[in-house]
């Protein structure tokens, strides 16, 4: 019952921002991230645990609360995109989008290479799902079910008709190989905290990142490539493709360490480019320093 009920809010919501003119739905969307912003106490102290944590007094206080703030309005921003991008063809997509370095994956492609695309929860992370099909190959990816069943049905929905294959991490081994063999993109979103995985260093701190993208493009000799999808302005991005990763170049027995290392070692390059546009609400460093996130 409640399930339904938020799913109908996000409906009215929905219609909402539809018939708006296109210069009231920012001021609309800023008001909106303001009010969650002031209302959403538990994530909002993750937030500022993780920048203490992180940077604690390189910068300011007033900056934190920016990151913070500004982090909510990206979150606005991608319930609007996931909205409006359902009405787009690849024209509307290529509208909205500049990529980066596009050579990359062009190259990757043209040599038959086995992709790895790998990201964070930055910028609107969700175009992985629907731009890079469209653009480029069809697509795997590996997600965790939304809560409410309403919501995961609709985005579900839409990933598919872009033609995107999304996995459960319960199901993803064996979906990711079957992936690979079938000559698929694969996707993963990989700067969350995991059970499981290989202990590397991410801001200085220890933490667990999944081993799974190192161990396969080992095992099928593919090219990881970090994509991140970064805001220039409202609803306009950089895809932002960086240099292959390739296995090859860490032989050893840490192999598979030093290969994850390299993964997170850039993705903290990139969100300390835009740090206002890292999902800073996760508890990222629980494993090994729960303390910070006691009241």
């Amino acid at each position: 019952m409640v399930d339904y009920l938020v799913f109908s809010l996000y409906k009215v919501f929905k219609f909402i921002v539809l018939i708006l003119p296109k210069s009231f739905i920012k001021i609309f969307l800023d008001i909106l991230a303001y009010f969650i912003y002031l209302v959403n106490s538990e994530h909002k102290r993750y937030a500022f645990a993780n920048l203490n944590f992180v940077y604690k007094d390189t910068i300011s206080q007033d900056e934190k609360t920016q990151i913070v703030k500004d982090i909510y309005k990206t979150l606005v921003y991608n319930l609007y995109d996931f909205i409006e991008n359902q009405t787009l063809d690849l024209q509307g997509f290529e509208d909205k989008i500049t990529v980066k370095n596009e050579k990359i994956l062009l190259d990757a492609i043209k040599n038959n290479r086995k992709i790895i695309l790998i990201t964070a929860h930055y910028g609107n992370w969700e175009y992985g799902n629907t731009f890079i099909p469209l653009k480029y190959k069809p697509t795997t990816m590996v997600g965790r079910p939304m809560n409410n069943k309403y919501f995961n049905d609709e985005l579900n929905n839409t990933r598919q008709k872009n033609n995107t294959i999304m996995l459960s991490k319960r199901e993803a081994a064996r979906g990711l190989v079957k992936a690979l063999k079938e000559d698929r993109i694969l996707g993963l979103v990989i700067d969350q905290h995991n059970r499981t995985g290989v202990e590397v260093e991410f801001f200085g701190k220890k933490v667990l990142v999944t081993d799974s993208t190192a161990k396969l493009a080992r095992k099928f000799n593919a090219i990881i490539i970090p994509i991140f999808f970064q805001r220039t302005s409202f609803g306009k991005y950089d895809a932002i493709l960086y240099d292959g990763i390739e296995s090859k170049d860490f032989e050893g027995e840490d192999q598979i360490k030093n290969l994850t290392q390299a993964q997170a070692n850039i993705i903290e390059k990139q969100i300390r480019k835009e740090p206002n546009q890292w999902f800073w609400q996760h508890k990222r460093f629980k494993k090994f320093h729960k303390e910070i996130y006691n009241k």
